[in-house]
């Protein structure tokens, strides 16, 4: 699910609609659809109807909105302050959303587990997980951060700092790892059962880990506005600038 679409659905209330006095809203159901709302925008909203028992638990606070779904035995947890977080967890998927500041979180988990957080100023997490995967997304002090863990694979990224931005993707049992910090750029992608890692510090500094056959492992670090891409299938990049540092191992060879 997009975020337009996150956003689009955290506006929805169905079902039962509580209205209370304090800036703290929550709900929690098994087989129905619940709401509770404070008249200065806070909302919590719960949906279990589709496919019971699920679980969906959400809680809201400081004018900020959460939304949790749980359908055919998902579970959703979602918890905003400030901003919008939004879960939904189906055919057992459990999905973990959890937002601090003004930005947004969102997770969705179809058979696998997703966990996403944004925390601080205007940070954006989405995490999505399907068929047995597993995808973790951290924002930190409006940082970015988006993580697919597919079929087994195992995705995680770790943004902190504005203009920082973290994008794993892994696919049949892959583990895909990226980090990025202080306005930098970090991607890493596993599409097999390989090891992806990338890690970009300050500045502008971009890299880049892609591993797609079986076994293999690609890192690649950058710092102080430097670049690092690094792959098993084609020969490594390393652009060191300011000092800093771009280094990638990989079975194409090793640069910096």
């Amino acid at each position: 699910m997009s975020a337009a679409v996150a956003v689009v659905a955290l506006g929805i209330t169905v079902g039962t609609v509580a209205f209370a006095a304090s800036d703290h809203e929550s709900c929690s159901t098994t087989s129905s659809d619940v709401t509770s709302s404070n008249m200065d925008g806070t909302q919590a909203n719960c949906d279990a109807a589709i496919g019971p028992p699920n679980s969906a638990k959400a809680k809201a606070s400081k004018v900020g909105e959460a939304q949790s779904i749980g359908e055919d035995g998902g579970k959703a947890d979602s918890s905003a302050s400030g901003g919008k977080a939004f879960a939904q967890g189906e055919n057992a998927g459990s999905a973990t959303a959890e937002q601090s500041g003004t930005g947004m979180a969102q997770a969705t988990a179809n058979g696998g587990k997703a966990t996403a957080k944004a925390m601080g100023g205007a940070s954006s997490a989405d995490a999505s997980a399907t068929a047995g995967g597993k995808g973790t997304a951290t924002s930190m002090n409006g940082g970015g951060s988006t993580a697919e863990g597919d079929s087994g694979g195992k995705a995680t990224s770790t943004s902190s700092g504005v203009g920082s931005n973290a994008s794993s993707l892994a696919e049949n049992s892959g583990n895909a790892k990226a980090k990025a910090t202080g306005a930098a750029l970090a991607t890493a992608s596993a599409t097999a059962s390989c090891k992806a890692n990338a890690t970009a510090d300050a500045d502008g500094s971009k890299a880049g880990a892609i591993c797609s056959q079986q076994g293999s492992s690609v890192s690649a670090d950058a710092t102080k506005g430097s670049k690092a891409i690094g792959s098993d299938t084609s020969t490594p990049t390393c652009t060191p600038m300011n000092g800093g540092i771009a280094k990638v191992k990989s079975p194409m060879g090793n640069c910096g």
